[in-house]
């Protein structure tokens, strides 16, 4: 039994008891859903959850420190209470009065938490001054120095990493409410912030490769220990997962959270999975800009980057990403609308070293990127120049390396016109010849969202020529029955396939209305205005 001081923590010796047997999956689970003594803080062993509602970090349940050291401006207090200590990692709230003060060593941790009440800020050496407020996410990387000042008392819920320099980005991250669309908020090293939704259902956990303390923001779980004592958590609940937990999400109501992971991320790592939903609900729309070797010139990028200004209403309903060309990743990762992730169009599988031309996941990862994409046609032999394709194994190899190192993939795949000219089931036997090497790796994938499938008829891009809507809803269906005969069915009804062939803003509205159409892959359009008429397409199709 993991335990902490007992004026810190005021937990019960039978709190693991209060629920002994296994949670049903709502909605058999009632009886539990109508009782509330058990969400109490419950203080779990190296393979237990802990769990703390709002109740226990009320700011009069926290032990005031007093005055802070430091102090230039006025005579703040703070106040603290801690909920789990877990390896290098530590989960509890603290708060603090107006006021502000210096904090000049560079911090030896990083530090994830949520504004619960009030407004504050942090400044950077130079002068940079970071605001946020309540409902907003806050990531102090290890390294950063300045000054923190309260300009309103403040209440937070944080979690701490503690480890050796990574050599990382020293500037704070904000995230505010508006901005928090699936996917990762911060990526450095081992440690990830990220918010995901998961819609109704079971998620089963075997030996969770991560340690990860999650802050819910909306919806309704029960999360059970491999003994069957479980707790529900609803908005406003803290649970922190050590590595190798094993046991039990059941999801009454979608649940939107947010999350520090810490850890090597595996394609067995079983959190709740962001963005796509099991079967029995509804997959989230996925819209991607490939802009390929264009602009010519940096002076353009601004004007490319506000054409996705448009797309920002349709954030909460629909994942977007682009993907620049590599030259022009880190000149344009900061400039879009908040929500929208940028992936590079590469990556090799064997990390930095002596691989002239290519790029590297932890260059990815330094620049605080979450998607890359892989296996274009152009990059399989479409190039129309004489130029190796890259293999199907070697599209696999990639596809593992990039689901090992923490990174969420667009895998694409798809048919030249004389395998067309051939009819359907020539169209999906080169489909599934091109899956095949990836079954082993989305039969392990426990989050189905890292890997999304892109299907490009590829004598339809570029062309201005598209299939028809009814040719692609075919290919489509097929490419997922035959997931569901090669993989399992959960995959094919959670997997998202995109449809990368030439759409555009007017046949965008058409395709959409297909089921088995998850979203684009857009090429010439994404360069375009046109391209937030198309993401509207998809995400209100797909309400």
């Amino acid at each position: 039994m993991h335990t902490l001081a007992a004026a810190a923590l005021l937990v019960t010796t039978n709190a693991l008891q209060l629920w002994k047997k296994p949670v049903a999956a709502p909605p058999s689970a009632p009886a539990i859903a109508a009782v509330d003594d058990h969400r109490r803080a419950v203080i779990g062993g190296h393979n237990w959850l802990t769990h703390a509602p709002p109740s226990y970090f009320a700011r009069d349940k926290l032990t005031v420190k007093g005055p802070r050291a430091n102090t230039d401006v006025g005579a703040p207090v703070d106040a603290t209470r801690p909920l789990v200590k877990l390896g290098d990692v530590a989960v509890g709230s603290w708060s603090c009065s107006e006021g502000g003060w210096l904090s000049p060593a560079p911090r030896t941790s990083t530090e994830w938490f949520i504004m619960l009440e009030g407004e504050g800020s942090v400044d950077e050496e130079d002068g940079t001054r970071h605001r946020f407020a309540a409902g907003d996410v806050v990531v102090l990387p290890r390294g950063w120095s300045g000054r923190w000042d309260v300009q309103k008392d403040l209440h937070k819920v944080w979690a701490v990493h503690t480890h050796a320099d990574d050599g990382r980005s020293t500037s704070p991250v904000i995230a505010t409410p508006s901005q928090m669309s699936d996917g990762d908020i911060y990526k450095a090293g081992d440690t990830a912030v990220r918010v995901w939704t998961r819609q109704p259902g079971p998620v089963e956990v075997r030996d969770k490769a991560t340690t990860e303390s999650i802050y819910v923001l909306s919806g309704e779980m029960f999360v059970t220990n491999a003994d069957g004592s479980a707790v529900r958590c609803v908005a406003g609940d803290t649970v922190a997962l050590p590595r190798g937990w094993t046991g039990r999400y059941d999801v009454a109501s979608a649940v939107k959270a947010v999350s520090v992971v810490v850890g090597k991320e595996t394609t067995s790592a079983a959190a709740p999975a962001p963005s796509v939903s099991h079967a029995g609900g509804k997959r989230r729309p996925i819209v991607g800009g490939n802009w390929k070797c264009n602009p010519a010139t940096a002076s353009s990028l601004d004007e490319l980057c506000r054409n996705f200004d448009g797309v920002a209403p349709y954030l909460e309903k629909c994942d977007v990403y682009v993907c620049p060309s590599n030259l022009h990743v880190a000149l344009v990762k900061d400039n879009f609308t908040p929500g929208v992730h940028v992936a590079p169009q590469n990556c090799n599988f064997k990390g930095c070293g002596a691989y002239t031309g290519e790029m590297s996941v932890d260059q990815i990862q330094d620049l605080g990127l979450g998607w890359v994409l892989i296996g274009h046609s152009e990059r399989r032999g479409e190039f129309g120049l004489p130029t190796p394709a890259e293999s199907n194994q070697l599209m696999a190899t990639k596809l593992q390396y990039i689901l090992d190192q923490g990174l969420n993939c667009v895998f694409c795949i798809g048919e030249p016109l004389s395998i067309r000219q051939k009819g359907i089931q020539a169209v999906l036997s080169e489909c599934a010849d091109q899956l095949t090497d990836i079954v082993p790796i989305l039969k392990a994938l426990e989050d189905k969202s890292r890997v999304v499938i892109a299907y490009e008829p590829v004598w339809a891009i570029g062309t201005g020529v598209a299939a028809t809507p009814e040719q692609a809803q075919e290919t489509h269906k097929g490419i997922r029955d035959w997931i569901a005969a090669n993989v399992d069915r959960a995959t094919a009804d959670a997997i998202r396939i995109q449809y990368g062939g030439s759409a555009n803003a007017g046949n965008a509205p058409e395709l959409s209305s297909f089921p088995d159409i998850d979203g684009f892959l857009v090429g010439g359009a994404s360069l375009k205005p046109e391209i937030s008429d198309i993401v509207k397409a998809i995400a209100e199709a797909k309400v």
